[in-house]
């Protein structure tokens, strides 16, 4: 370490840091949101009787047995560890999103600045907690370090755990056309005890939702898929159901498998080409657009409709019409609001698809596809495409007025989230 470095302390900009603590604590938060809401429903509601075959659970409503201390240490260790494992996955997917578009391997070679080469120790290259150790500087050249590493360590964290809580340990209850496995009544359900597919079915989504969080930060930079990778991707997730059948809630062959990227491969062509057509600026005369223009939307609904089926797909859908609905009316309304790729929505959109999977089925019947589709279930997304194209239509700039152009791609091989110029990416 330098005499500089020694006499005046490393510091980062203080927004970053609320960034990342914000964003962290919001991860958190959304991976205890389950295990929070069943806390909730057994205050409001309590159970009758508490089932346990060790005689775990006492008879009340709401104590423990000194019996369950050990258990409930035990699901806490568990839950941190998945925590910290998905944070670790994170910290792989910046790797992978920065090297893959470079055409660089993304398993051999060290972490390193790229900036002075130097390699990041292993300690400063935990996930988060590196980034605020080292006050969001690099260690050895002082450059600062982009707030985007820890964000999306976080954010990957945030729904892998998510996902355990809500699919792995809830049984599956957010599946349709596959029965719950209620193996626990207790206030929590705390160790699963799930079988072979359902952890498979735990890996195989996670593995979808990481993908499709690597290919939108790749959109995000503004670079193109590579083509081998992208085939890489979509003949694992194609050929996992055949080996194990079981990966699938839905009946999943190789037709199923087909119809679902066919049908992801047709709605993002048009979805893509509505965008292309109408995304030109703000009515305003304000610069930029409000959604980046799609480059590899279709290959994202590919992706999804061969993991969920074309009804998983469709739904996926209609949530990222949804979201994207939102991200115009908000952008149109804040100065301070940024422009998003619709990639990196449909990331959200798949999410909560899989986390409401089974009660969107069940609360809106034939309005929307599950494993007995009808056309009715047509109905939403159309209407929610006419209102996209309304709002789209609503901000095109008045006949005449230049149209502005789209976010431009950005060359910095590992851009960060923030607008700082000076900063330099961290685990390359």
């Amino acid at each position: 370490m330098s005499d500089a470095e020694t006499d005046e302390p490393k510091r980062s900009d203080p927004s970053n840091s609320a960034t990342v603590w914000a964003v962290f604590l919001a991860a958190v938060m959304l991976a205890l949101a389950m295990p929070a809401a069943e806390a909730v429903r057994r205050l409001f509601y309590p159970p009758k009787r508490l089932l346990s075959e060790a005689g775990a659970w006492l008879s009340s409503g709401f104590s423990f047995g000194l019996e369950m201390l050990p258990t409930v240490g035990i699901a806490v260790l568990a839950a941190t560890w998945i925590f910290v494992f998905w944070s670790l996955i994170g910290s792989f997917l910046n790797v992978v999103v920065h090297r893959l578009p470079l055409g660089q391997s993304v398993i051999l070679g060290g972490s390193h600045c790229p900036r002075c080469s130097s390699p990041i120790k292993w300690h400063d290259n935990l996930p988060v907690v590196g980034w605020l150790r080292l006050h969001g500087r690099c260690r050895s050249c002082d450059l600062p370090i982009s707030a985007r590493y820890p964000v999306v360590e976080s954010v990957c964290a945030g729904l892998g755990t998510a996902v355990y809580f809500r699919e792995l340990l809830s049984g599956g209850i957010n599946l349709p056309g596959r029965v719950p496995d209620l193996l626990h009544d207790g206030m929590l359900r705390l160790i699963p005890n799930a079988g072979p597919d359902l952890i498979g079915l735990y890996a195989y989504h996670c593995f979808a939702l990481c993908m499709l969080l690597a290919w939108g930060l790749i959109a995000y930079d503004g670079h193109r898929l590579p083509g081998r990778s992208v085939l890489l991707v979509l003949f694992v997730a194609a050929g996992l159901p055949l080996v194990f059948p079981s990966l699938h809630p839905l009946p999943l062959g190789l037709a199923t498998s087909a119809a679902g990227g066919l049908a992801g491969l047709l709605s993002g062509t048009v979805l893509s080409s509505v965008f292309h057509r109408l995304l030109r600026g703000d009515a305003a005369g304000r610069s930029g657009l409000p959604l980046v223009l799609p480059r590899q939307l279709s290959l994202g609904l590919v992706l999804v409709g061969i993991v969920f089926g074309w009804q998983g797909m469709l739904g996926t859908a209609v949530l990222l019409l949804g979201l994207c609905l939102i991200q115009i009316l908000v952008w149109s309304s804040s100065l301070q609001w940024p422009t998003l790729p619709v990639e990196l929505l449909l990331v959200p959109a798949a999410f909560i698809h899989l986390y409401l999977w089974r009660q969107l089925v069940v609360s809106l019947g034939v309005w929307w596809p599950g494993p007995a589709p009808t056309a009715a279930c047509l109905v939403i997304p159309a209407a929610l495409l006419v209102v996209v194209t309304l709002a789209l239509m609503a901000i095109t700039p008045a006949h005449g007025r230049q149209p502005t152009a789209s976010k431009p791609s950005r060359t910095d091989p590992s851009p960060s989230l923030e607008t700082n110029s000076n900063e330099s990416p961290h685990r390359c």
